[in-house]
């Protein structure tokens, strides 16, 4: 399992819509899941992801066979530079 953590906070901190870290989320087998301070949201799952803050620190978590690719997409696209 990976473990990746990201402060929403810092400058180079992307804002997107959470439907397109869905769809880049389906686009992997391995589990992937993102928490705030206070609650835990399947990355693929839209009705878990709406109610998840995408503020602070946030910390994703990827297990699975293709783990690796899953955290490389995900943390390019949330820290790509504007």
């Amino acid at each position: 399992m990976l473990t990746r953590r990201i402060d929403s906070r810092e400058r180079a901190f992307n804002p997107i819509p959470i439907s397109y870290l869905i769809q880049t989320a389906n686009q992997f087998s391995c589990d992937i899941y993102v928490s705030d301070d206070k609650a835990r949201a399947n990355l693929k799952q839209y009705d878990e992801m709406k109610n998840l803050r995408m503020r602070g620190f946030l910390t994703f978590y990827f297990k699975g066979s293709d783990e690796t690719e899953a955290e490389d997409r995900i943390q390019r696209i949330l820290l790509q530079d504007n």
